[in-house]
């Protein structure tokens, strides 16, 4: 039987395992960045000198086998969401004071949700590992590229397949299983927690860019002080010259999939709303409200990370310091103004409705 208490909870505690992870990899992250940053200064005491010699791939390592192992949890945990976002939409399909559930939309890949930019972000760090970790190796540039490029595919297709064979669990479950009947109560706390969820990930997400740009200045500034003769697995030279470009490139890429993804969270707490109130507006535009608030934190981040890419990657605008603001000002408003059509086009998507008398 298909139980709406049991789906609700396991949902909710899908997404509450999700954004732990993102934590877990984001604490990570910033202790290694500590962690590089002493080490490239020569600061390790003496019993962890021996690290200094492989020191690179001793950091790649650890945060390739990290964001190997997250994403695909993160894979796994997205396709328990699929089984009981299905399941949740046929249990939906059997009440009359609410939207009924769309079985098409809950199993359909959409390549903008928050479930998959958050994997694919995890994704595009193990490939920075793995080609990090192949270079200090000894191996070339194009040899690194290609791994990181295949250990980013490979994942890509497992969280692929985890997807499909989800889908086709949980139409076969459905198919099989009849639905216990349900309260409107029961649906309003599933709504309430949702709510709070949401809410959470919101917060998660910009603990999550907080902790990845800490990390990534706190990589730059080591990599500005390094010790030119220090016995690493990395030419020091080549560090320098190539480091800062690589990191404010991640960056950069960071900073733009965490305001795509708040978004898409941003969205989804309007909905929820929007379901516990019909006659609420949560995607009225021009208004300072805590999540808009929140994705100017976020804007700001991204704002500083294309900062940062573009004095590194073009110099001939270090002396043009006018330019540089000017297009950070216009990368601000773009981001801003990216939020806030994504709510008026939210709201027609949306609109404000008069409830439905229960019968």
């Amino acid at each position: 039987m298909i139980d709406f208490t049991n789906v609700s909870r396991e949902f909710n505690s899908l997404v509450v395992r999700r954004r732990e992870l993102l934590t877990i990899l984001g604490s990570i992250f910033a202790g290694m960045g500590i962690f590089l940053q002493n080490a490239l200064q020569g600061n390790l005491p003496e019993s962890l000198k021996s690290v200094q010699d492989h020191l690179f791939a001793f950091y790649a390592m650890i945060l390739l086998a990290t964001s190997l192992i997250i994403a695909l949890r993160m894979a796994r945990l997205h396709a328990g969401m699929v089984i009981n976002g299905f399941l949740f939409a046929k249990l939906m399909q059997h009440q009359n004071w609410t939207h009924k559930g769309d079985l098409a939309r809950a199993v359909r890949h959409n390549p903008f949700s928050a479930s998959f930019l958050q994997f694919l972000l995890v994704d595009l760090i193990a490939g920075f590992s793995a080609s990090v970790l192949v270079l200090a190796v000894g191996s070339t540039g194009a040899i690194a590229a290609i791994v990181g490029l295949s250990v980013f595919s490979a994942w890509l297709s497992l969280y692929f397949y985890f997807h499909h064979h989800a889908v086709r669990f949980a139409i076969a479950k459905a198919h099989t299983e009849a639905c216990t009947p349900f309260t409107r109560n029961e649906w309003e706390e599933h709504i309430a927690g949702s709510l709070e969820n949401t809410n959470q990930d919101l917060l998660g997400t910009l603990s999550f860019s907080g902790l990845m740009m800490f990390s990534l200045l706190e990589t730059l500034s080591g990599v500005g002080q390094i010790v030119r003769n220090a016995n690493l697995d990395l030419a020091a030279d080549d560090i320098l010259a190539y480091g800062p470009e690589v990191y404010t490139v991640l960056m950069f890429i960071v900073c733009l999939l965490e305001l795509m993804i708040y978004l898409r969270l941003r969205v989804a707490l309007g909905r929820f709303s929007l379901e516990r109130d019909p006659t609420d507006k949560p995607f009225q535009p021009l208004r300072l409200t805590d999540s808009l608030l929140g994705y100017m934190l976020l804007a700001f981040f991204f704002t500083v990370s294309l900062h940062l890419a573009q004095v590194t990657l073009f110099p001939i605008l270090r002396s043009h310091l006018g330019i540089v603001l000017s297009l950070d000002l216009v990368g601000f408003v773009i981001a801003i103004l990216s939020e806030q059509i994504t709510l008026v086009k939210a709201r027609r998507a949306h609109p404000i409705r008069v409830e439905p008398q229960e019968e």
